[in-house]
Parts: C-alpha cells; sequence; structure tokens
C-alpha cells in the first residue's frame, strides 16, 4: 500500500510540474519546428547542437563546424555534453531545423519536482515520521513547492544548461538516502550524481561538491577523519574527471575579475524584480547585471515556510534525529555567502571585499555567482519541511503546507506569465538576402570574438544569423560566441592579414566596410560582392561559381 501511494505521489507532482512548464513555456517552444523564440545565449546552445551533430568529423567533443579551420571544443558552448554526447548516435534520426529545447524545459521542472518529493521522503524518515498518508502529502507539496521554484524557470528565458537545476535536488535526496551507507556505496551513489553534474554545467557540479563535501565534514565525529578525507578526495577526482572529460577544464582561459559580475543581492531571495502579486519587491540593480543572472527570488509561499521552519522551538528534539540540520545549515551558508561574491550588494549599495589574486582568479570562472544560491534553495526547503514536521507533527505540517502552496503559486503566478510574453516576444536574427549555393564556409570579418560590436553580418547578436546560416547549410564558419575564447583562437581569427592573404573561393564572405575597404581588390577577384540586406556597415562576397 504504502509503495502504491509513494508511486502516485511522484505521478501527482509529475503533472503538476507539466502544467506548470506548460503555462510558463506557451505553445511556442513545444512545437519543434519554431526556432523564432531561440535568441541570444539560447541560439548559441542550438547552433552548437547542430553543427556538432550534423559534423561526420566531430572528434569526442571536438569540431571544426564552428572556428574554421581550428577545432574548439563544444563544451565552450555550455550545450550539457553529457547529453550531446548521448544524443549523437541519433543526430540521423533528427529532422534539420528542429528543436526540443521547449521539451527538455519540460522535463527539467518534472525531475525537479520528482527528486524534490523523494528527497521529502528521505527528510521525514530521517525525522522519525512515518509512511502515513500526512507524510506523502508533505512530500507531494514539497515537490511542486520545489517544481514551481522561480529561479529555475526564469532561467527558460536565456540559458538551456542551467536550467538543469533538477540535478542539484537529485543530489540531496541522494545525500539524505545515502547518509549511513558504506564507503562503497555511497561513493558509488553520490559520485555517480556528481559526475552527472560534470556533464550538465560546472556551476551545478560546484554545488553539488560543495554540498556533499558539507555534509561529509560535518560528519567528522561519525566517520573518523580518514574516511572524511578519503571520501573528500573520491568526490574531488570524480569532479576534476568528469570536467575534464567534457572539455569544461581546457583550452580556456578564466576572465580575470569576472567574479562578481552577476553576484547575488542580500535581498535577492526576496526580490521578485517587481513581478511577485504577493510580494512585488523591486530592489535596484546596483551593479547592472543582476536582476537576470543573479535572480533568486524564492516566492512567498517558500519564504514563509522558512521562516516558519526558523520560529519553530525544536531544541532538543534535533538530538534525537538523524537529519543533518547543521550540515544542511552550513551548506546554505557556504552557498549563500559565494553567491554574494567579493562584491556585496544590499539594494542599491555595493561593498568591494578585496580577495588574494590566486583566489579571485579561481573564481573568476563563476562570474555568475548569483547561480551558487540555487542549492541554498532547495536546502531551506527541506530543512524547513523537516523542522516543521519534527515541532508539529506531520498532519498539521501538511496541512500547513497546503496553504502555503497556493500562497505560493498566487504569488509567482505573475512571474510565470512574464517569463511566457518575453519567450513569445524573442525573435532570432538571420541573414536575408543571400543566395542558395554550395558554400564551403561562410567566413566573417570580423569575427564575432574579435570584436562583438562591431561584428559583419549584424554587430553584437550578429552569431545568431550567420550560426543559424551556417547550421542550416552545414557548412563550417569562423565566427562564434563561447563562454570564453582561447587565446590561440584569438590569435588566428582576428589576425586579418593572415586570414585575407588567401581568400577561399568558394567560401561566402561577410565583411565589414572598414575591412572590405582594406581588402576589396583581393575579394573582388573571386567573388560578387554588395551591400548586406538590412546592414548597411557589411558587404556580402558571393563565389563568382554561385553567381
Amino acid at each position: 500500500m504504502a509503495g502504491a501511494r509513494t508511486v502516485l505521489g511522484a505521478a501527482a507532482v509529475a503533472v503538476f510540474a507539466i502544467v506548470c512548464a506548460r503555462f510558463v513555456l506557451g505553445r511556442g517552444p513545444l512545437d519543434i519546428h519554431e526556432l523564432r523564440w531561440i535568441w541570444g545565449d539560447l541560439a548559441q546552445v542550438y547552433v552548437a547542437w547542430s553543427q556538432y551533430l550534423s559534423d561526420p568529423n566531430a572528434h569526442w567533443l571536438t569540431s571544426t563546424r564552428l572556428s574554421y579551420p581550428l577545432p574548439l571544443s563544444i563544451s565552450l558552448f555550455d550545450p550539457m555534453p553529457l547529453l550531446l554526447l548521448l544524443a549523437r548516435p541519433f543526430a540521423g534520426l533528427v529532422q534539420p531545423g528542429t528543436q526540443y529545447m521547449g521539451y527538455y524545459f519540460v522535463a527539467c521542472l518534472v525531475l525537479q519536482g520528482v527528486f524534490g518529493y523523494m528527497a521529502a521522503l528521505a527528510a521525514l524518515r530521517l525525522v522519525g515520521a512515518g509512511r502515513d498518508v500526512a507524510s506523502t502529502l508533505i512530500a507531494v507539496f514539497v515537490g511542486i513547492l520545489v517544481a514551481s521554484i522561480p529561479y529555475t524557470f526564469y532561467r527558460f528565458q536565456g540559458h538551456t544548461a542551467l536550467s538543469s537545476q533538477w540535478v542539484l535536488v537529485l543530489s540531496i535526496w541522494v545525500s539524505l538516502a545515502s547518509l549511513d551507507w558504506r564507503r562503497g556505496r555511497w561513493c558509488a551513489a553520490n559520485g555517480a550524481v556528481l559526475f552527472l553534474a560534470t556533464g550538465l554545467n560546472p556551476y551545478l557540479a560546484l554545488l553539488v561538491l560543495i554540498s556533499n563535501g558539507v555534509l561529509t565534514v560535518v560528519a567528522w565525529n561519525r566517520l573518523r577523519a580518514a574516511e572524511v578525507v578519503l571520501r573528500i578526495a573520491v568526490m574531488a577526482m570524480v569532479a576534476a574527471v568528469g570536467l575534464w572529460i567534457f572539455g569544461f577544464m581546457g583550452g580556456a582561459t578564466a576572465d580575470s575579475g569576472g567574479y562578481g559580475q552577476y553576484s547575488m543581492n542580500l535581498l535577492g531571495p526576496f526580490d521578485s524584480d517587481g513581478l511577485g502579486r504577493l510580494l512585488p519587491l523591486d530592489v535596484p540593480d546596483a551593479t547592472g547585471h543582476q536582476h537576470f543572472e543573479g535572480y533568486t527570488y524564492l516566492g512567498l509561499g517558500v519564504l514563509l515556510l522558512c521562516l516558519l521552519g526558523l520560529v519553530s522551538r525544536v531544541g532538543r528534539r534535533l538530538q534525537s534525529t538523524r537529519f543533518p540540520f547543521l550540515a544542511s545549515l552550513l551548506i546554505i551558508l557556504c552557498c549563500s555567502l559565494l553567491a554574494l561574491s567579493s562584491t556585496v550588494t544590499v539594494a542599491g549599495h555595493v561593498m568591494e571585499i578585496p580577495l588574494p589574486k590566486a583566489l579571485r582568479f579561481l573564481l573568476s570562472r563563476f562570474r555568475g555567482s548569483g547561480r551558487l544560491f540555487w542549492m541554498a534553495g532547495f536546502w531551506l526547503i527541506m530543512v524547513s519541511v523537516a523542522t516543521c514536521a519534527l515541532r508539529f507533527g506531520t498532519r498539521r505540517t501538511a496541512v500547513v503546507l497546503g496553504a502555503l502552496l497556493v500562497v505560493q503559486w498566487v504569488d509567482i503566478r505573475p512571474i510565470g506569465t512574464q517569463v511566457r510574453k518575453n519567450i513569445a516576444a524573442g525573435n532570432a536574427l538571420h541573414l536575408e538576402g543571400i543566395p542558395v549555393g554550395q558554400y564551403s564556409a561562410v567566413l566573417v570579418y570580423p569575427a564575432w570574438q574579435c570584436d562583438p560590436q562591431g561584428a559583419a553580418g549584424g554587430g553584437v547578436r550578429n552569431y545568431e544569423g550567420v550560426g543559424y546560416f551556417a547550421a542550416a547549410q552545414h557548412i563550417p564558419t569562423n565566427n562564434f560566441y563561447a563562454a570564453r575564447t582561447p587565446a590561440d583562437q584569438t590569435a588566428f581569427h582576428c589576425d586579418f592579414a593572415a586570414r585575407m592573404r588567401e581568400i577561399d573561393p568558394r567560401a561566402l564572405y561577410l565583411v565589414s566596410n572598414a575591412l572590405f575597404d582594406q581588402y576589396r581588390d583581393r575579394l573582388q577577384g573571386s567573388h560578387d560582392c554588395s551591400a548586406l540586406q538590412g546592414d548597411k556597415e557589411t558587404w556580402k562576397c558571393v563565389p563568382g561559381s554561385q553567381r
């Protein structure tokens, strides 16, 4: 009976997550032939997937399609390399010009909700709650709260990999379920989740590593020093190997001083950007970069749950439970401090905390530090539910959670509506007026990585039009927008004199006015050049054989 109830509870959470995702996304993203809404960073990922899957010469995660003629790791485009590798054997089954991002976003909320449900069941068992109907209801309500956390579906507007926060909730469930496991099983289970996170995104991997590391260190008295050191060493090795295998540790240089550029405001968990119906707080964007990248709003229902857990006087009852309250609070504190970064902001006030140069260099890889709060948000829910169940019992906690769930949904509904409107308003750029032909490549000077503002063929968004064109034609391009550009790539592509020394007679060229004036004679010797339609600052040069 309990097993059937558990399955029904998971199904109920999954159904809600699907409804929530459908509400937030609207119709467009669920039409696999609709590409108009895929622009900005979403276009970057779509082009990377399309080019890699259609490149028969791709080697592991390296292709020349996006940085022609040099090989470049696809991981620099944040494409969830593990899923990309798993999809490669089925590339021939995918229709050209189709996208499945919308359905992946639906899967993200479903997985996040179901894993939240399972984590809640594990938490309740650790505080001594029975497997009764009330406990199942609590877990269902928690799963729904986790699936509807605003900062997850807010990411749908711009990032595919960073919407994969389900792996964080999976980590919480596995870590709670494996607290008393022996070394082999513990390392296998938690190491598998960490390895999975490294195949999705480095931010997610770091958060999983922090959570596992703190839980292990706090268990020092129970595990003993040697066991703690061994488990942490295993997790660190898994993280290093995973990040290396999936290309996140090679080929890129860190941005100096990037840490804190997209930090979390101290009021971030309360700041709905003015969109919350019941808590429409909108604090000033102190750095000019936080309202999107550092968005960490929890929703009023979750905030009230945290408040209730905070004021619940459980006292000595904590010592009689197996739930890791101290470790959970340390994880929340650690992730929150990292999210605040060295650029601490409170409303419109900014304070810079100096860091050692070596530490700043390492942390610069995580300039979107506001994202590091996500794990803290999920742990806050688990800690608060465990505390309430311990203080009020499962029946009263279930009633309270049901009421808070209504508050949460009423509060965050306008946020979902705004996200849906933003997605529907997306309008990807495409190159116009390019004749159909058998081009060897589309070469852009200056390419985006050399001069984002003055890039030929669209300026700061030229990677959309050029990328879509190259992907549709299954041809390479030298023009790309990556998370970071390796120094050797910059030196090669931005040496215009060397690149223009020999003109490819079969390539399509897009050249800025300034560079066209310098190399007009070379280009017109084999190409028919004219102004690019819709862009007076760019010349298009079509091979003479394509005229």
